[in-house]
């Protein structure tokens, strides 16, 4: 049986409902009193948790961020569930902070335009700051008895429970039972890993779309894919978080994390990048400084890597300097270059 709940905001007591309970696809996210059960648009207000989906129970479509315009006070809008993996729709809820995070970019959380409490207040996408307009609780609704019961409890409950789901998982890559063959890097260097369709289905939108096209056959043969552009040691780790869901960088070289990130775009894992990006800004800022004209060509090869590009963007402007002095800046290729050197933003004199 599908569980709905009522998404409550905590700075005002109301409730996340499609604004005038609208059945058309890009109506607004607003905050409302709450209807009673018996209310034929109570279902306006009730949404259930589809993995990173947040669906609403009348229409059956989704939260999304209007337009995928990751930016402040951009407006919630409910849409059709795209087929692919769609950052602007895919979410999580922090038990902890009470947050609902966009799950590509957990910077950026549901917030209730301006902290208003009155009805009809527009939910928008904005920066993460901690204050109750961005604390959501969630509560249980139940069709037959009515009973409303918090959620967070049983989120914790469940939470204790994914160490050994995870380990579950990656024992599962050591079995015999696969029905994949990946074949990783270039010749003489290619590594063969076995892996199950149906994890990589679910886990890697660009394995999917090679295994639609490269399924078993029935005599036997099990599905393959190459991997050319990915190094052996590179992927291992991605299949091991793919399969376990958890990876720790701290004792990877960083110049590996970079080969890793690349990969991980491949890949379309999209929830890795976003945190590779983040933990190299966050604990690498010295080497990347050192490396600055690899994390700029990286950055600027791939248009998924904007938070390593505004990185570059911003120690260009503030620090033109130590940039233009590296042994190496030369190496940089022209159409970057040309773009650096016409920044409006560069505090350097012309004489430098």
């Amino acid at each position: 049986m599908t569980k709905y709940y009522w998404i409550i905001a905590q700075h005002s007591e109301k409730v996340l409902e499609v604004e005038n309970a609208s059945i058309f696809q890009g109506a607004k996210i607003i905050q409302a009193s709450k209807k009673f059960d018996h209310d034929p648009t109570v279902d306006a207000q009730l949404w259930y948790f589809n993995g990173a989906f947040i669906t609403n129970k009348r229409t059956g479509f989704v939260f999304d961020v209007a337009g995928a315009k990751y930016e402040n006070r951009t407006r919630i809008i409910q849409f059709v569930r795209y087929a692919e993996s769609c950052a602007a729709q895919e979410w999580e809820y922090n038990y902890e902070d009470k947050t609902i995070s966009l799950k590509h970019n957990r910077k950026f959380v549901l917030d209730v335009l301006d902290a208003k409490k009155d009805n009809n207040a527009s939910i928008v996408l904005f920066e993460k700051h901690g204050r109750e307009n961005q604390q959501f609780i969630l509560q249980k609704w139940d069709d037959d008895s009515m009973v409303i019961e918090n959620v967070a409890t049983s989120i914790i409950d469940n939470f204790k429970f994914l160490p050994k789901l995870s380990q579950n998982f990656l024992e599962i890559l050591d079995d015999e039972y696969y029905d994949v063959n990946i074949e990783v890097g270039i010749n003489p260097h290619v590594k063969t890993y076995h892996a199950h369709m149906v994890i990589l289905n679910y886990r890697s939108p660009y394995l999917r779309r090679k295994l639609s096209t490269n399924k078993k056959n029935n005599d036997g043969t099990l599905a393959r894919i190459e991997l050319p552009n990915i190094l052996p040691e590179i992927f291992v780790i991605i299949l091991r978080y793919i399969y376990s869901g958890k990876l720790t960088l701290k004792e990877i070289d960083p110049s590996d994390i970079i080969k890793l990130l690349v990969a991980a775009n491949e890949l379309s894992l999209q929830e890795l990048v976003t945190y590779i990006q983040s933990f190299l800004i966050e604990n690498k800022v010295n080497w990347m400084k050192q490396n600055f004209v690899l994390i700029y060509q990286t950055s600027y090869e791939n248009d998924f890597f904007l938070d390593l590009q505004k990185f570059c963007n911003d120690l260009i402007s503030n620090e033109p300097d130590k940039i233009f002095n590296l042994p190496n800046f030369a190496s940089i290729p022209e159409k970057l270059l040309v773009s650096i050197i016409q920044d409006d933003n560069l505090q350097m004199s012309e004489i430098q």
